[in-house]
């Protein structure tokens, strides 16, 4: 995208209902797959959901035997639920460009503006106007970032620019969009909302932090060579942070083979970690490195964070700890998780590296009903 420019419709309204825009993401096409969260992708559902989408818990027959929602597999609910979802959000989006669509003509009527883009141009640059103060404090802060490494001030500025735009839009247009939707200005009622599966995870024998009894438990499946799980942590620390001891998590191996050759050596790596009581030092420190994995790091991570190299090396062949790690991949799979990083909270999942607003609704939610 040419900066200065903006596109408006239903990409823009796609990303207020359910998404942000990444740093200097400026490929619509891109953003467009991007909305429900980053991943990385290769390839118990309780029964008691309180409410389902058709009115009835029948979905239909074979062979003369009727199946309902309650005797659906893991993945079979949570393939039924991801299907109707993105049908509800499909019509929520295109409800939602019908919304803006009509801001946008009484705009146009109020400016004497005959065409559409110009107006939609002009419209976007008043809710997402960016002062030099605010661009020269960005570079200040993100002076790091290797997108801005080596540039001069100009060229920054012209990165800089048009994704604080951009990201102000954004803003502006998932606050437009979520206040219309509470106020009912937008409500679907051609398809029902999918009830949200909660799904039975199994923690036992997983490394966790935070208080055992705490009212929320967040569940995450990574590898430790995904970048998308890399770009997780910081917000998962957020979480943490802001939550402090309401919040269990859990975290459960998941590398990708397919994709990620260093993911299980690094599952090895934590894990053998974990049983000299080091596992979370190991864990960030993967995670930071998540670029260079290979055997000089792992040695260097476990000198770094004071474990004995010895024994670290002689858990490393274990094949006990082989077996664990393959049995985490084993029911992830039964649980029908295809990217990293997957998140359950209370057994609610949650795809992908999101914001820490997604994390939020879902944690608030459920700390009120336990109220």
């Amino acid at each position: 995208m040419s900066s200065g420019k903006f596109i408006i419709g239903g990409i823009f309204i796609a990303a207020a209902v359910v998404g942000s825009i990444p740093l200097f993401f400026h490929d619509y096409k891109k953003m467009a797959n991007s909305l429900t969260g980053q991943t990385s992708s290769t390839s118990t559902i309780s029964n008691n959901v309180s409410k389902v989408t058709s009115g009835s818990d029948v979905l239909g027959k074979y062979n003369g035997v009727t199946l309902k929602r309650s005797e659906l597999s893991t993945q079979e609910m949570q393939s039924l639920f991801d299907a109707e979802s993105q049908s509800y959000k499909a019509i929520e989006n295109i409800l939602a460009k019908r919304y803006f669509d009509k801001i946008i003509k009484d705009y146009m009527k109020n400016k004497g503006i005959s065409n559409t883009n110009a107006a939609e141009q002009m419209f976007i640059q008043e809710k997402s106007n960016i002062s030099a103060e605010q661009v020269k404090q960005f570079i200040k802060e993100n002076s790091e970032n290797p997108q801005l490494k080596g540039k001069t001030p100009e060229q920054q500025e012209a990165l800089v620019k048009p994704y604080l735009q951009n990201q102000a839009a954004g803003n502006y247009f998932r606050g437009l969009i979520s206040q219309a939707i509470s106020k009912g200005e937008i409500e679907v009622t051609g398809a029902s909302k999918p009830a949200t599966p909660k799904i039975n995870v199994d923690i036992s024998n997983a490394p966790f932090k935070g208080s055992a009894n705490a009212p929320i438990t967040i569940v995450e499946f990574a590898d430790f060579q995904c970048p998308y799980c890399a770009s997780a942590q910081p917000v998962v620390e957020e979480v943490l942070k802001q939550y402090k001891d309401k919040i269990k998590f859990v975290f459960k191996n998941y590398p990708l083979v397919q994709i990620h050759p260093e993911a299980i050596p690094a599952a090895i790596a934590a894990e053998c970690a974990n049983k000299q009581g080091k596992y979370w030092q190991m864990h960030d420190a993967l995670f930071e490195n998540h670029k260079k994995l290979g055997e000089e790091t792992y040695l260097s991570l476990a000198q770094k964070i004071g474990l004995k190299i010895d024994d670290f090396n002689n858990c490393r062949k274990d094949q006990a700890i082989h077996d664990k790690i393959n049995a985490d991949i084993e029911y992830g799979q039964s649980l029908g998780i295809n990217a990293t990083p997957a998140f359950y909270i209370n057994g609610i999942q949650l795809m992908g590296s999101l914001p820490k607003s997604e994390f939020e609704k879902v944690i608030n939610n459920e700390l009120s009903e336990k109220n």
